[in-house]
């Protein structure tokens, strides 16, 4: 099913491919208009190089060069279409945070065979300047003196938050805040089970079920040993470091692939690059073997693209808080609620759903022990979707030293 999911996800988030420069062969031409992308396409984000963008430019050497730029990136949905005939384009996030479409008037100048303009904006979450430089077919934009006007985070720099096993709960470096009607039955019927928070954050993410080289590892473990830091600069980028898998190297968190901007005192919005979501789902295919059972996620990954794909461009609603020295970044009730109580209900009522976890947990070392225990549990959690009251799932951080 894994297999399933992550060639889905990679084929719904294929980049556009269009025309890389379209314009007028005539060189007598008073009007100039073109589109740029892939190779025909540079640009940078305060010195650094962006990539998975789309600029249009179009200008009148009649009038002096008035014309405007539109920057943006577009994805191809034509790949999971209905009929796989109609076209879909979705929008992604554009070149500054907050802005998936930017559009911007700009004087175009000719200096020997080049065109060339400047300029400088401000969007309704950042200020910054712009040169650009059309050479031959291909358009360079430098975007340079980028601030965020809400410098709320910026600055900031997190690691996750280390294990806290207390007398009534344990914490760690996923958050959870989930709260149900009806508890995980373990044995003993429902009313004398586990609460959906308790049994999440101290039994389901703390457990070593995890194959991690030659040892078993916790959810709350691996997110600690992957995630080394994380910062949140001024410019509207988050960076840091992460353990690569693959070579089990500490790696720099490129420019570009993640960034954000502060919308409210305790909400943020993130926008992620498309192209590293293609790299992550077809970097994290495995071949998990043939299952007895198969369950139709056709509705939640429906739902998935309904709901998440538009959030390429809007940007990713993401709340936080800070306490007790500790800031929690995480999905809000509002998105994972509707999922919870709908598509995750309905395939969780499937009558293959026990048994395919089941087959799944015996092929996983150290998990075939606790099937016994856990198997009310897992039939139980119908149960507790459909009485799910509030949700809200996250990264658990403190201060990077």
């Amino acid at each position: 099913m894994k297999k399933k999911i992550f060639l889905f996800v990679a084929a719904a988030m294929s980049i556009l491919s269009v025309t890389s420069c379209k314009s007028d062969d005539n060189d007598n031409s008073e009007i100039v208009d073109a589109s740029f992308v892939n190779e025909t396409l540079q640009v940078t984000y305060n010195g650094v190089p962006v990539i998975g963008k789309n600029a249009h430019l179009h200008f009148d050497k009649a009038q002096g060069g008035e014309g405007t730029l539109n920057v943006y990136s577009a994805i191809d949905m034509s790949a999971v279409a209905a009929d796989n005939q109609t076209s879909s384009v979705l929008y992604g996030p554009g070149v500054l945070p907050g802005t998936p479409m930017l559009t911007i008037p700009v004087n175009v100048v000719k200096e020997g065979d080049n065109f060339y303009f400047a300029t400088s904006g401000s969007t309704e979450y950042v200020d910054y300047e712009l040169d650009g430089e059309i050479n031959g077919s291909v358009l360079s934009l430098d975007f340079s003196n980028v601030s965020l006007k809400n410098k709320v985070l910026a600055g900031k720099s997190y690691k996750p938050a280390p294990l806290d096993v207390g007398y009534t709960a344990v914490t760690g470096s996923v958050y959870v805040n989930w709260e149900s009607t009806a508890k995980f039955d373990m044995g003993f019927g429902a009313e004398s089970g586990f609460p959906a928070q308790t049994f999440i954050s101290s039994l389901v993410l703390n457990s070593p079920f995890i194959p991690m080289g030659n040892t078993q590892m916790s959810v709350y473990d691996i997110v600690t040993a992957l995630l080394k830091n994380a910062t949140f600069t001024a410019d509207g980028n988050i960076t840091g470091t992460y353990v690569d898998m693959a070579t089990n190297q500490e790696t720099a968190i490129p420019v570009g692939i993640a960034q954000y901007v502060a919308v409210s005192g305790n909400e943020i919005k993130l926008f992620l690059n498309p192209e590293m979501i293609i790299a992550s789902a077809m970097g994290a295919r495995s071949e998990s073997g043939d299952q007895s059972y198969e369950l139709d996620t056709a509705p939640l990954l429906a739902y998935a693209m309904e709901t998440f794909l538009p959030m390429l461009s809007e940007g990713i609603p993401v709340e936080y808080k800070v306490e007790n020295g500790m800031t929690s970044f995480y999905l809000p009730s509002s998105i994972l609620l509707p999922l919870a109580k709908g598509p995750l209900y309905d395939l969780t009522s499937d009558p293959n759903f026990v048994p395919f976890v089941e087959e799944s947990m015996k092929g996983m070392e150290g998990m075939a022990d606790m099937l016994e225990m856990i198997r009310p549990a897992i039939a139980s959690l119908p149960s507790v979707l459909e009485g799910t009251t509030l949700l809200e799932l996250g990264l658990n951080l403190v201060d990077a030293e």
